[in-house]
């Protein structure tokens, strides 16, 4: 069966917008595609931020091709799922800084890429796509959103070839309608697929 990561960077899931429209983003993907979910929430994960004391223990592990070992469980996981689903809120210009300390994790070289002759990265991983849900205060769209913007540079440099940021505006707005601008997106999900 093929498998779907769901990488969950909400908090307050009971109330996320986000969470709300990743879950049901999900839940066609699975129906469709037919996926194995495993999803991924990353306050629960006991994810770190590299020290010198982890890094190095990476570097000399990766050095002797000990891929196998559980600091690269994340990096294994992500490498060899077939489609990404990643759910993350638009914080401070970007996505939440649990997201960045994950995306270290994930990014190995010998595992999600390896370097090419020339030095150019050669992407590794199984997915053909990653799909970017995310919610936002204000009116920034896509194209400025650095969140995004870092998840396609990434995608690229791991050989995922396609990406899809499925954003919601305004929900703190005053005069907006958050319900029916969150609503309108998961009608329209079917289409985004």
């Amino acid at each position: 069966m093929k498998k779907l990561l769901f990488i969950n960077a909400c908090v307050n899931r009971g109330t996320s917008r986000t969470y709300r429209v990743g879950k049901e983003l999900v839940s066609l993907l699975k129906k469709s595609g037919g996926f194995d979910v495993c999803e991924l929430v990353l306050e629960k994960e006991n994810i770190q931020a590299l020290t010198s004391e982890t890094l190095n223990k990476k570097l000399e592990l990766a050095e002797k091709n000990e891929f196998s070992n559980e600091l690269f469980r994340y990096a294994n996981q992500f490498k060899e799922a077939d489609c990404i689903v990643i759910a993350s809120p638009y914080w401070n210009f970007g996505f939440p800084a649990i997201l960045k300390i994950y995306i270290e994790a994930v990014s190995v070289p010998g595992i999600v890429y390896r370097y090419g002759e020339w030095g150019y990265p050669i992407g590794l991983c199984k997915a053909e796509k990653i799909y970017y849900v995310t919610t936002r205060g204000g009116y920034v769209g896509d194209e400025k959103d650095l969140g995004y913007a870092a998840i396609v540079e990434i995608a690229q440099q791991y050989g995922i070839t396609g990406t899809k940021c499925i954003g919601v505006d305004g929900l703190d707005i005053l005069v907006n309608d958050v319900e029916a601008l969150v609503k309108k997106t998961l009608e329209n999900l079917p289409n985004q697929i």
